[in-house]
């Protein structure tokens, strides 16, 4: 089971908040839509601009040979930060442990019979084993499992993903890494919800899997293509999360967030790279940068 797990270890992580995205689609403060993955910001007390960059965390950092501008700006900060410090596989899959194992539970006490027989057989067929393996495991980590697995992406040893690929650059080049959360505080947003909801995403996720596959791909392609309205229109028309689930995956972080993004941009230039859904929406960073004073402007990165 730990081997299976640490092998989508990463990908797993990133997927926790992969659909998080769904206030992307909404307007911000000033009326203005989505026009841009890059905005700057200026003024305020800041003595030179600073950056933000949605990105997207199974997209890998081949992408970013189209846009130029990206790389030139992020190449003239000092300092880069992230949603949490990427790590090694190994590492994270050892942190994340412990939170996704229930404890005086199984998943064959809290699935029925006839349950733990439809998710097995969706187990076996999509990811080779069967789900007795993971039968100490919380619903919520095996249905994140199931979505990593699922999931197009196009990361690999040769190609990370673009979070973990700025966070490597700017140690390269000795720029300075923050985070704005750890790994754990991460994974108990969806790790720690209610049984019942976790027995439900998991079993959506096997019932629902074509549509959440076909989602899934029409999402990775317009990123791709940094399609703005149809990304607005893809994130606007997501349900996987309730209004408070919502809350908790992007409302309550950016404002934890916005308590630290502007002293590490006060005195240094600072790259910002979080998931896109966490950029715009009257509670984004967008939106709550310009609400503390700061002027913050969409580049052009086609």
């Amino acid at each position: 089971m730990k081997n299976i797990f640490m092998k989508h270890a990463f990908i797993f992580l990133f997927l926790l908040f992969l659909t998080g995205g769904r206030g992307f689609a909404q307007q911000n403060s000033s009326g203005e839509m989505a026009s841009s993955l890059l905005w700057e910001i200026s003024g305020k007390d800041l003595k030179e601009p600073s950056y933000l960059f949605g990105t997207y965390h199974l997209v890998g950092k081949s992408f970013l040979d189209t846009l130029p501008l990206v790389m030139e700006k992020f190449r003239g900060v000092s300092t880069v930060a992230g949603e949490i410090v990427m790590t090694d596989e190994m590492e994270m899959a050892q942190k994340l442990m412990p939170l996704m194992v229930m404890k005086g539970n199984t998943l064959d006490k809290v699935l029925s019979a006839a349950e733990f027989a439809e998710v097995d057989s969706f187990m076996k067929k999509k990811a080779g084993m069967p789900l007795s393996m993971m039968n100490q495991l919380k619903p919520s980590a095996v249905q994140l499992t199931l979505v990593s697995i699922l999931s197009p992406k196009d990361v690999s040893a040769s190609n990370p993903a673009l979070d973990m690929f700025f966070q490597r650059e700017a140690r390269a080049t000795g720029k300075q890494v923050e985070a704005f959360e750890t790994v754990e505080e991460q994974a108990k947003v969806l790790l720690d919800i209610p049984m019942e909801r976790q027995k439900e995403l998991l079993l959506k996720t096997v019932r629902e899997n074509e549509k959440m596959l076909r989602e899934s791909k029409t999402l990775f392609v317009h990123y791709k293509e940094r399609n703005i309205e149809a990304l607005e229109r893809d994130f606007k028309e997501n349900d996987d999360f309730t209004p408070d689930e919502m809350d908790a995956l992007l409302t309550r972080r950016n404002r934890n967030w916005m308590e630290k993004i502007p002293a590490m941009m006060r005195d240094n230039s600072l790259f910002v790279a979080v998931g896109a859904g966490h950029l715009l929406g009257e509670q984004g960073l967008v939106s709550l940068l310009r609400n503390a004073g700061y002027k913050v402007t969409p580049l052009p990165v086609k």
